[in-house]
Parts: structure tokens; sequence; C-alpha cells
């Protein structure tokens, strides 16, 4: 594993060099699918921080099971009748794919007092 996220992270500085970008300001999110707790505890002590969920209820279960302090992305898609779950589990949201689905979400954060600050992507 630690090798495996050493010749991501050349990746990411290779491709920087080429473009003239700091790899400080790429966001490396390690995608959690079908992985325990533990594997992402292992991760959290190579230094990543920031992990990514495609199925809110694996996250659900997953994430009260894993260090605090982390950043969590929902990177799989999301139905509607999951936001409520999606808005208190994730950091961001990065698939959203219709104007109903991010006006649901606008709404579900509002309605349970979740943060503004939140970021949604399309």
């Amino acid at each position: 594993m630690e090798r495996n996220i050493q010749r991501v992270r050349e990746s990411i500085e290779r491709a920087c060099a080429r473009v003239g970008r700091e790899p400080s300001s790429v966001c490396l999110v390690a995608v959690t699918k079908g992985h325990s707790p533990e594997i992402i505890r292992r991760s959290v002590e190579l230094g990543l921080r920031v992990f990514g969920e495609n199925r809110v209820q694996e996250a659900k279960a997953k994430i009260p099971l894993c260090p605090s302090g982390l950043e969590w992305h929902m990177v799989g898609h999301l139905q509607t009748n999951k936001c409520k779950d999606a808005v208190t589990l994730f950091d961001m949201i990065e698939s959203v794919d219709s104007l109903h689905l991010a006006t649901r979400i606008t709404e579900t954060g509002r309605a349970s007092g979740t943060s503004n600050s939140r970021v949604v992507r399309s």
C-alpha cells in the first residue's frame, strides 16, 4: 500500500511539473469502496486525509469506525432519497447530475442545519 501511494504522489508531481502547477494544489482522494476501516486507518498513518465513497450506505457504516478529522467526499451517483444521509456524512458531494438533485441537496442541508460552507461540484 505504501508503495502505491508513493507512486500516485510521484505521478501527481510529474503531471504538475509538466503544467507548472504546485503539487500541493492537487487533492488526492483515496476511494474506499470495498475497503475496511482498518485499511483506511493504515492509509491515514501513511498521510492520507481525504477519502471518497461511492455508496451512502457503505459510508454510513464505515465512517463512524474511522479516525475523526478526515475529509469525506461522495464520489458516486447520489439518489435524492439518500440526500439526508449524504449531507450529514460527506464534506463534499462530487457528483451532482441534475438541477433537481442540487436543489434537494441544498434544501436537505438547510433543513438539517448542515453548514452552508460545504461544496457541491457538478
